[in-house]
């Protein structure tokens, strides 16, 4: 049984990860307590939906500016000092948006205080997400990606939740001065000192015998580990930053494996476009129930919460990739189950299935992304990584919306999802070196 559960001995043997882990928890509560604030202070301060809207659309532009830059300086710097300053930073601005909403009442510098806060955070959780590999064994990656989603959904769930309820019950600069003193207390744990050599970018190296070598920085002469640039860590400093992005880009569309992680996270995103059809499908096929809405998201949750919990079998899969696109095909089963389902119990056992499969595929997503990608490049490959799974959601939302005025809305949720999982599995048929990937040949490469 033990086998089959996550396992917990990064967080229990490695202060350090430890440290690193309850930080980032704590970040995602608090991006998820402003997530859920800023849109009730700004309306209840202005009354106006388009004000909410661009707000929103603020922060939503800063988080993507943040995951790419964050993902070109975590590959140019240190990152446990990356980590630090832009935690600070990020709490810095949950102390400017109390102050802010205690006492001034501006809702443009609620905006500006949201975009620092933005690109503050997902640069921090960025260079965390590179950092992992370098304080963690490597055949414990599949539990760190376990356990990070963990803390992910039950952030997602609870925050919100613990947002709404302070805000209804006090106002929203308690909310804020609680993420404020969250982040004041985690500083101690930052400051932990990591072992000596961790956190810095090594010099690009292939992947796994055979494959292309990372693309070449602008400005070096040697594209192998050493050459003019041996010792330096990351890109020469002459690259600009859209050129190291490029670099980044190249060398996940070069590697036939990292390559096929990303354009299966893509599809598998698509999946975030059942939320939009949720409230609708209540409406025609349960009578509009907003106690219903609530227990389907939860029970997605609560399966994401269980898949992460006992996905302690995913590291003896022998074929991780194939096990990846069978598990996307499987979710989008789930979510036409779903739609499908006469009772609101069969709807619920459903999503809880969807939930824990697309939890091992985040986890399986995960792990095979820091395998296969070259320390120096894992601050870029990360960040590209984060800005397409917000991308494919977005479009996944906008598709599913047109797929509910079509088809109407009690039956849009099924009909969306077995179109999404009919891609998903021509998909898998086209990513070959995905799928024919192995446990073993990662284990030699490690």
């Amino acid at each position: 049984m033990a086998s089959l559960l996550v396992d917990v001995s990064p967080l229990r043997d490695d202060r350090t990860f430890r440290n690193l882990f309850v930080a980032r928890t704590i970040l995602l509560f608090g991006v998820g307590i402003v997530a859920v604030t800023v849109p009730l202070e700004v309306y209840a301060r202005t009354g106006s939906t388009p004000v909410v809207g661009l707000v929103t659309a603020i922060e939503s532009i800063a988080f993507v500016a943040g995951y790419l830059g964050g993902g070109v300086l975590a590959d140019r710097i240190d990152r446990w000092l990356l980590v630090r300053v832009t935690w600070i930073i990020s709490g810095s601005t949950f102390a400017g948006l109390a102050v802010n909403a205690a006492w001034i009442g501006s809702t443009p510098l609620t905006a500006a205080l949201v975009a620092a806060n933005g690109l503050s955070g997902a640069t921090c959780i960025t260079a965390m997400l590179a950092v992992t590999p370098s304080i963690v064994d490597r055949s414990k990656l599949h539990a760190v990606g376990a356990l990070n989603t963990v803390s992910l959904r039950l952030g997602a769930v609870i925050a919100p939740a613990v947002g709404g309820i302070v805000f209804a019950l006090a106002s929203a600069a308690w909310n804020y001065a609680a993420g404020a003193l969250a982040a004041l207390l985690t500083w101690v744990l930052l400051m932990v000192a990591p072992p000596p050599g961790q956190g810095r970018a090594a010099p690009a190296e292939p992947a796994h015998p055979g494959a292309a070598p990372a693309p070449e920085p602008a400005g070096t002469g040697d594209t192998g580990p050493a050459g003019d640039g041996a010792g330096d860590t990351g890109p020469a400093p002459a690259e600009s930053p859209l050129r190291a992005l490029r670099t980044g880009a190249r060398f996940a569309v070069r590697e036939p494996v990292v390559l096929g992680v990303m354009v299966a996270g893509l599809v598998g995103m698509f999946g975030g476009g059942s939320f939009v059809l949720v409230p609708a499908f209540v409406e025609a096929r349960f009578g509009g129930s907003s106690t219903v809405v609530g227990l389907m998201y939860s029970a997605l949750a609560a399966g994401v919460v269980l898949g992460s919990l006992g996905s302690g079998w995913v590291r003896r899969s022998p074929r991780p990739g194939r096990l990846l696109l069978v598990l996307m095909v499987a979710c989008y089963a789930c979510y036409a189950l779903a739609g499908a389902a006469p009772t609101v119990a069969l709807v619920l056992a459903a999503l809880v299935a969807a939930g824990a499969t697309n939890a091992i595929e985040e986890v399986l997503r995960y792990t095979l992304l820091q395998l296969r990608t070259p320390d120096a490049l894992l601050g870029r490959v990360n960040s590209l990584f984060a800005a397409q799974a917000m991308t494919g959601a977005a479009i996944g939302a906008v598709v599913a919306g047109f797929v509910g005025a079509l088809v109407g809305d009690g039956d849009a949720l099924w009909f969306y999802n077995t179109v999404t999982g009919l891609l998903a599995a021509v998909t898998g048929l086209l990513l070959g070196p995905l799928r024919r990937v192995t446990r073993a040949s990662i284990e030699e490469e490690r």
